[in-house]
């Protein structure tokens, strides 16, 4: 065998070796149960609100209306099991808030408030999956129930469910058994997702 022969086959072996470790080092892992306590901004169920208010003044030409609207934000619990491999699986509650006034020609009548409670699951995909990094995409798939009480001349109530979805296009996770992440995507978490995650 040629010098140079030896020579790019040492180089060939010191790359495969590299690569190696580093897929051992992001694959090689250990099991980890996270919990995390988020918050989320500009959700699905807020934009629906929105939409549907536009739908109501368009229908009654401008008579009737949800004026003064309040969305505080999601509150979002989560649970995700990661293996030995990139794929995390988990579930998700989120509860979200709509409240405000009802009007007529401009004219406040009453007051309503709608709460919205999600139940979802989850998956994530990690491209990269350090011990106090992580960088990682995911979907997630749930029903949502919405339960609204409207007060004016009388009070009523309404509920009704309908399916959702989360899409987080980038996800970070900065830190290891107590992390700070943030995520960027869109739906019943919002298009602003962050908070806290513990793991054991």
């Amino acid at each position: 065998m040629s010098y140079q022969r030896m020579k790019s086959l040492m180089v060939l072996i010191l790359v495969m070796a590299l690569t190696f470790s580093l897929f051992s080092y992001s694959y090689g892992q250990q099991k980890r149960h996270e919990f995390s306590v988020g918050y989320g901004l500009v959700t699905s169920s807020q934009i629906a609100d929105i939409l549907t208010n536009i739908l109501l003044i368009t229908i009654t030409i401008g008579q009737a209306a949800k004026v003064d609207n309040k969305y505080p934000g999601a509150f979002i619990l989560s649970y995700k099991y990661s293996g030995r491999s990139r794929l995390a699986f988990g579930l998700t509650f989120a509860y979200d808030r709509a409240s405000g006034n009802l009007a007529m020609s401009n004219i406040p009548v009453g007051t309503y408030s709608e709460n919205y409670y999600t139940g979802a699951v989850e998956m994530d995909y990690r491209f990269i999956n350090r011990k106090n990094f992580c960088l990682y995409s995911g979907l997630g798939l749930g029903l949502t129930v919405r339960k609204g009480t409207y007060t004016y001349s009388d009070t009523e109530t309404s509920s009704s469910s309908f399916p959702v979805v989360q899409v987080t296009l980038l996800g970070f996770r900065i830190g290891d058994k107590i992390a700070l992440f943030g995520e960027l995507g869109g739906g019943y978490k919002g298009v602003f997702h962050g908070g806290i995650r513990a793991s054991l």
